[in-house]
């Protein structure tokens, strides 16, 4: 068990080497050794103690809010810095020439993920969305020629602007509207936002696996206290873990009106509905695709980047196969 989704109101207690976990009364043993993330995504009480276990053994420990958003992580000490790499990350950053070319490989994974998931429907005969995947095509041949990551940032707000546009084709459940973040106004926008915090969640913790520096990013601005490169890095997989995610749960019929609270225009997972929701995206960060769990495509994603900067490889994104 790489990650552990705690979405209910819990206490988290050391005993001895053992983590243990607290819900309603009931008391269960987890062996540390086995994790490397708890993700806390409900009211939860720990001690020094505990966090002191998780820095032995090497476990993160990311906390969300009631709003479903990441608001900070317990991180144990980096074990295997490297100097080296931070400094060519922040050059490769600072070098116009080299940083346009990382952040059109990130907008490009990021459009053909979105394409490909149109594209999907289209071949099994659903043609009403074959306009935005049209649309879609000429904002992706724009991606060469942007000359600024200002620029690849526009693009890529148009191409998800036509994305967004096709789901009522795919299912009329989909039709969310337009798309509104703090806070959300309606389920769907609702668990975009979740699905998405989780995403950089996960991408965090296996960018740490790595030598790359969280603050430093190519596409986005690296600003102060946000880890920026976590941004970057979940572009391309947005598509394939939150909507792919959504998709199938609204298909399937999946969700139910006790997931959500809605009230005023904002619109909230309940515990239930983040239970639910970690489980499915917990399941669905695991399945395999072209060899490897979607975790080791990110985790991967995070190597190539910093394969690029000590010029090994040349970075190619993560790309659906379609």
């Amino acid at each position: 068990m790489e990650t552990l989704f705690v979405s209910r109101n819990a206490v988290l207690k050391r005993k001895e080497n053992t983590l243990f976990i607290s819900v309603d009364g009931k008391s269960r043993p987890f062996p540390v050794e086995k994790i490397r993330h708890i993700v806390l995504m409900s009211e939860t009480r720990l001690n020094s103690r505990l966090l002191c276990l998780c820095g032995a053994h090497n476990v993160r420990v990311s906390v969300f809010d009631y709003y479903g958003y990441f608001k900070g992580a317990f991180e144990p000490i980096d074990q295997s810095p490297s100097g080296r790499v931070k400094l060519e990350q922040a050059r490769s950053i600072l070098e116009a020439p080299e940083r346009i070319v990382i952040a059109r490989e990130i907008v490009r994974g990021a459009g053909h993920n979105m394409r490909a998931n149109l594209l999907y429907y289209q071949y099994r005969g659903d043609m009403a969305v074959e306009k935005a995947s049209r649309q879609m095509d000429r904002l992706m041949d724009r991606i060469a020629k942007a000359p600024d990551p200002q620029e690849l940032m526009g693009i890529e707000g148009h191409l998800r602007q036509n994305y967004f546009s096709a789901w009522r084709h795919i299912d009329p459940a989909l039709d969310f509207g337009r798309r509104v973040r703090r806070p959300p106004n309606n389920p769907i926008n609702c668990l975009i936002s979740f699905l998405n915090q989780m995403t950089y969640a996960i991408v965090r913790h296996e960018t740490f696996k790595t030598h790359l520096d969280g603050s430093l990013s190519w596409l986005h601005a690296a600003g102060n206290g946000r880890y920026s490169l976590s941004l970057d890095i979940a572009e391309p997989f947005k598509p394939l873990l939150t909507d792919i995610l959504i998709f199938r749960m609204i298909r399937k019929k999946m969700i139910k009106e006790n997931w959500f609270e809605q009230h005023e225009g904002v619109c909230l997972l309940t515990e239930v509905g983040r239970r639910h929701v970690a489980e499915q995206f917990s399941t669905r960060l695991e399945e395999k695709v072209q060899g490897r769990t979607y975790r080791e495509w990110i985790y991967r994603e995070a190597l190539n980047l910093e394969r690029h900067i000590l010029g090994i490889t040349e970075y190619e994104s993560f790309k659906r196969r379609i």
